[in-house]
Order: C-alpha cells, then structure tokens, then sequence
C-alpha cells in the first residue's frame, strides 16, 4: 500500500472542501446526490478500494492512514477534522459494503447466523460469505448493521453494536416484521415507515443505487428513542440496512432554528418567527374559518426612556416588558408573542374574536402597571403601554399587511388619545 500516494490524496480532498463552512459541509453530507460524497465515493473506490485491491487494503490500514492524516493537519481547522471524520464514517461503510458485494459475486458455501435460508426447490436464496473473513468485518464497523433476506424477509445477521445500541438479540428480531413491531410499535407511524422504506427499497432495485437514507425514530427495547438515519445498499436477495444515531445531530438543528427564531434580547419570537406563525394561522383560517386577533404593542414614550436613562436601562425594561406580556398571556395556550421591532412587541391570538382580544390586552396591561417601571418623564411616572387590535372574520378579505396595517392604524389611534390606551379597530 503506497501510504503516500494515499495521504495525499485524502489531503488534496480535504484542501479542496475545506474552504466551505461546518454548515454548509454539513448540508452536503446530508445531501445523498452531493458532489462531496460522489467525489468522496470516487477516492475511495478508484484509489484506495479499486476492485483489483480489495483484498489488499485491509479496513484498518486506511483507517490509521485517516486518523494520521488528521493528526498531520497544518491548521486546527473545523472545516478540515469535520471532514476527516466524514471520510472515516464512509469508508467504514463503503469497505464493510464493498467487500459484501465481491463475496456475495463468488459461489461460496451458505452460511448464515440466523438460519439457513432456501427455496421451496432447497436451492439457496443468498450467495454465503464465508465466516472467517465476512463475520469479522460484519463486526469490525462501529456502526449498527443489518442484514435481511429480501425474499424471506428473515433477518440474517446484526452486529454487535445493534445490539450495543438498540437493545434487540437476534432473539427479539428474528424477521424484518419482528423489528418493525418492536422497533416502531405505534401502527399509524409503522404505516408510514414500511411505506418509506419500502419506496426506498424499490427505487434502489429499479435503479441500480444504493437505498437513499431518511429519518426514523427508533423505540429500543428499554423503551428509548433514538432518532436514526436508516440507509442501506442491497445485493442479489439481500439488502443490508445501516444506522447512523442523528439524535445530537437533529437537536443542534433544532437549536440553532430556536436561535433563528428567538429575538436574543428580549428571549421571546422575533419578527421572522412572527412572520411565518402569521403566514401559518392565515392559511389555517381557509380551512377553519374562525377568527383571528392581533394586538400591536408599543411602550409609550420609550424614545425619553432610553436617552435619560440610558441603553442598559433602557435593554432591560424590554426584556421585563416582554417577558411580562409572555407571562400575561401563558394562560392563553394558542396565543403567541413576539417583538414586532424596536419597542413593539405583537400578540397573535387564533381563534379569538374582538371580544377575547380586548380581554387578553386588558390583562397586558394590567400586569405591565403592576410592574410600576419607573419613568420619570412621562405625566403618570412609570412605564405604560398603547395596544391596537385587529381582527379578522374572513381569510379571504384579509392578509398579512392588510391585517398588520389595521392593528397599526388602531395603535396610532391609541397613542393620538393619550397613550396608556387601547383601541379595537373597526375596519
């Protein structure tokens, strides 16, 4: 093996992606057509697995090659150790599945863990992979596999970390339907997964690809959840099924989309969350046909707030005022708020007629006096609010600047009688 040729190869890889952010790495693994994994593919197949040296490479000779390339890195790059890592995970799985696909082409005796597998003729349904080499490479890739007969749908083989990971011995899950049963035991979710997979499986079948990977959450046998990435490459009258734990993967995704959405001062919904649950409850009315309220919020005289005392002061009484409005409205399950911008904040109220949102606004109110902010240079001395409302009765008379005009036009008309006010619109 030419260590060198090898290493830098995978470092001319590197260099060439390197430049791209962890995000946008990160969305081209994601993405099974991306010219990152077909560049990926083609390192490993037309370089260090060509078919003539499959066995030559050993899976632990190219590992120690990726862990050297690493540790060789000249900068401490997120970019470069990200992808490193990726070529580590596929080569595990490309090795582990290339190797399958040269055994499984030689007429070698049927072996299997689980049973032995035949026709009603007693002529054998997969091509055996002899134990000595296969079962050790089965079991070398940390990573949960599995692998079923497509024509009996009995569950060949699993790895010790399917086991490690999901709890269920070959035991539990001697058939694909076994797994399914105890690996997604709500039947409306099972419909959908046997459907996915199922589509997946044919379209690999009629194309000649690999199975394209999706999402499923796994119940393990202690009765945990694990989100899992369930691709899968098949081979005559097998398909092996391998698993990559996104859990993690998925909460930061999750997080970060909290962050996109969260206005960080205030710690309530920013404008861009507040735009897309407008888009969505208006969309909704089409279908329910019920009302739907807004309440314009805006802290009367802020502008002389900030400028005598000053931005900090000025940052808090926001955040207190935001979450005094959240906490006012918690009794309200569908009720949502968010900064509008500046010192506006909104409340969107499904289902809610004039009526119910004249209510909610009074509670705001109420509770924001009881905070008492102190403001000097206001007439009453401390911090108030001016609210407009807006509702809408039919969808097909309303949308979003309609709407969020109206509840403007009303909260001017609060602010032009004296502030501390607030005015329904009757438009």
């Amino acid at each position: 093996m030419d260590y060198i040729f090898y290493q830098q190869s995978i470092i001319n890889f590197i260099a060439q992606y390197a430049g791209n952010s962890k995000s946008q790495l990160t969305a081209m693994v994601d993405d099974t057509r991306s010219i990152l994994r077909v560049d990926a593919y083609r390192l490993f197949e037309n370089i260090l697995l060509n078919y003539q040296q499959l066995g030559v490479i050993e899976y632990s000779k190219v590992d120690c090659l990726l862990k050297s390339v690493a540790v060789n890195l000249k900068t401490s790059s997120e970019s470069e150790y990200f992808l490193v890592s990726q070529l580590a995970t596929w080569w595990q799985e490309w090795h582990f599945a290339l190797s399958m696909r040269v055994k499984t082409s030689q007429n070698n005796a049927v072996i299997v863990q689980n049973s032995d597998y035949s026709t009603q003729d007693n002529k054998p349904l997969t091509r055996q992979h002899d134990l000595s080499e296969y079962v050790n490479l089965f079991t070398q890739v940390p990573i949960p596999l599995c692998n079923v007969c497509m024509l009996t749908e009995n569950i060949i083989r699993i790895n010790q970390r399917f086991v490690d990971v999901f709890g269920y011995t070959i035991e539990d899950i001697p058939t694909l339907n076994d797994w399914w049963l105890n690996a997604y035991p709500d039947p409306h979710y099972l419909m959908w997964v046997r459907q996915t997979w199922q589509q997946a499986l044919s379209f690999a079948l009629e194309n000649d690809t690999d199975i394209e990977p999706q999402v499923y959450c796994v119940t393990c046998k202690d009765g945990s959840h694990i989100m899992m990435e369930i691709s899968g490459r098949y081979f005559r009258h097998e398909f092996l099924a391998i698993f990559k734990d996104v859990t993690q993967h998925l909460a930061a995704e999750d997080t970060l989309r909290d962050m996109a959405f969260l206005d960080s001062l205030t710690q309530i919904a920013n404008r861009r969350c507040f735009d897309e649950k407008l888009a969505n409850e208006l969309e909704l009315m089409n279908k329910k046909i019920k009302p739907l309220s807004m309440i314009l919020i805006d802290i009367d005289y802020f502008k002389q707030y900030n400028d005598n005392y000053g931005h900090i002061k000025g940052d808090e009484c926001l955040y207190q005022i935001a979450q005094c409005i959240a906490v006012a409205t918690m009794n309200h399950e569908k009720d949502f708020v968010a900064r509008f911008g500046g010192e506006e904040f909104v409340v969107l109220l499904p289902e809610a007629d004039p009526k119910k949102a004249l209510h909610s606004a009074l509670e705001i109110q109420q509770a924001v006096n009881q905070l008492a902010i102190k403001h000097e240079y206001t007439d009453i001395g401390y911090i108030t609010l001016s609210m407009g409302i807006k509702t809408l009765h039919n969808p097909q008379t309303g949308d979003y600047i309609y709407f969020a005009d109206a509840a403007d036009k009303a909260l001017y008309q609060a602010k032009r009688q004296g502030r501390n006010c607030i005015v329904v619109s009757e438009d």
